[in-house]
């Protein structure tokens, strides 16, 4: 075959890959939204409650509060597919029990809310829970669970928090995307959290807790959190738990437990 048809025919291919990566894309841009959060309709009003617990308007934003009299105020971050709702025991059978006060924060997009759940919506709701607590309490402990651990972090940073508690942590949402193929530049991530560049603004004493066979976030993710955390100078306690995923890490067994010598100091 003639080297000229060739070229021709090289050049056409390479072209139809080109416009293929960048349909593929804009394809994912139109669902990154959906992928990634996975809210629920039902009214939080119409979560059935526990005695002492109640629902509190956070500068126009929604939590679910189990006050005990405390100084200290932990608040909690969930996953993208759970609810606040699924929360709402937190503060009463674990953290009351140690004599600390429960704020387990909804996101906006959440439980009715009618916006849509994005990147500045969640970091927004951690900066209006850490003002609600930094004027209400002495000792205030961010706790967040898998993408939770993204506005926790947030939370904490610059004297938001003492205490920084993240459960299946992710260094940044494009580290972790791009390990499962997404190979694209990072302006083209719509909600591109990063926990590392967040926390170089001053981090508090970090605990971090992983799965070792957790596929979703490997826990390769919380190795370079914490290196990135001990080369600022952040005290950093990791913990492994071998055999666990990406859920299980909230068992009574292990996790009263650990509050009681994480949190409760």
């Amino acid at each position: 075959m003639d080297s000229r048809i060739l070229l021709t025919w090289a050049g056409w291919l390479l072209l139809a890959l080109i416009v293929l990566y960048i349909l593929v894309g804009i394809g994912f841009r139109l669902v990154e939204t959906r992928l990634l959060y996975h809210p629920t309709d039902t009214p939080m009003a119409e979560c059935p409650l526990p005695q002492g617990v109640e629902l509190v308007n956070l500068g126009g934003e929604r939590a679910f509060f189990t006050p005990t009299g405390s100084d200290t105020l932990v608040v909690f971050y969930h996953g993208n597919g759970s609810r606040a709702c699924n929360w709402r025991y937190l503060g009463v059978n674990h953290l009351g029990p140690l004599g600390m006060d429960t704020l387990v924060v909804e996101y906006p997009g959440y439980a009715d809310d009618p916006r849509t759940p994005s990147k500045d919506g969640l970091l927004g709701v951690a900066e209006a829970a850490r003002d609600w607590g930094r004027a209400r309490y002495d000792r205030v402990i961010a706790f967040g669970n898998s993408i939770g651990t993204a506005p926790a972090a947030h939370h904490a940073v610059n004297g938001g928090a003492d205490k920084l508690i993240l459960f299946a942590p992710f260094d940044s949402m494009y580290a972790l995307l791009w390990g499962k193929g997404f190979i694209y530049p990072r302006w083209a991530l719509a909600n591109d959290y990063d926990l590392v560049g967040d926390l170089a603004a001053g981090a508090p004493p970090t605990v971090i807790v992983h799965g070792t066979e957790d596929t979703l976030i490997l826990e390769a993710h919380s190795r370079k959190l914490a290196e990135a955390l001990k080369a600022q100078g952040v005290p950093v306690t990791r913990i492994l738990r071998p055999g666990l995923g990406h859920n299980g890490l909230f068992d009574d067994g292990f996790f009263n437990p650990f509050l009681a010598e994480h949190v409760g100091q």
